[in-house]
């Protein structure tokens, strides 16, 4: 999806924000949104971005990751995880949790699809889909990338925002940052640098 394309996306979110408004976003996902184990995650980056570039609105992140949750744990709890907080835009982020246990990529799809749909359906806002950070291990690696794939095609065929959190991510280890030093030691998750990296790849849509 081209970047004027991408920006279309992300429209209402931003006239709002261009007007002064009262915004509320809701992250939700599992624990890439939570922010496991660090002070910042990309939620606080992110806001942090945003008032310095909207100084007169007054904008609210609801932080709706839980550590460990899959596409279909999110499915669950999405009422009063997003719905509930009448949000102007949600970021939606699964993908790692459902490739270690063992999610077929269609039902994955699925998920997705319904959580998507039910998010414009029943909030009528705006939607960003994620993808997560490269994973240490090849193997791995090489396997999450068809469900980071799912995201960009659900994006695309729901005319959804998505935000290419991997391609952000090797573009910085291609130009010399090496991986080790975005993630947190011994564990597939971001450090504040790591998180600070998708924070400013959410601002490309603002």
């Amino acid at each position: 999806m081209a970047e004027e394309d991408q920006k279309r996306s992300t429209k209402q979110t931003r006239s709002l924000l261009e007007e002064g408004g009262n915004v509320t976003i809701v992250t939700f996902g599992d624990s890439i949104s939570a922010g496991f184990a660090v002070r910042h995650g990309f939620p606080d980056f992110w806001k942090d971005m945003l008032e310095k570039k909207y100084p007169k609105a007054k904008i609210e992140i609801v932080n709706q990751g839980v550590c460990g949750d899959t596409s279909l744990n999110g499915l669950g709890r999405l009422e009063w995880s997003v719905m509930a907080n009448k949000p102007d835009l949600v970021t939606i982020n699964f993908g790692i949790n459902d490739m270690y246990m063992g999610f077929r990529i269609g039902e994955f799809k699925s998920n997705i699809i319904e959580i998507v749909d039910r998010v414009l359906e029943e909030c009528g806002c705006e939607v960003i889909l994620l993808s997560s950070e490269p994973l240490v291990t090849p193997s791995f690696d090489e396997m999450i990338l068809s469900y980071y794939q799912v995201l960009k095609q659900t994006a695309e065929e729901m005319d959804v925002g998505f935000v290419d959190v991997y391609s952000a991510w090797m573009k910085c280890v291609e130009e010399g940052t090496s991986l080790e030093s975005l993630i947190l030691p011994g564990l597939d998750h971001p450090n504040e640098a790591g998180y600070r990296i998708i924070a400013e790849e959410m601002m490309q849509l603002f």
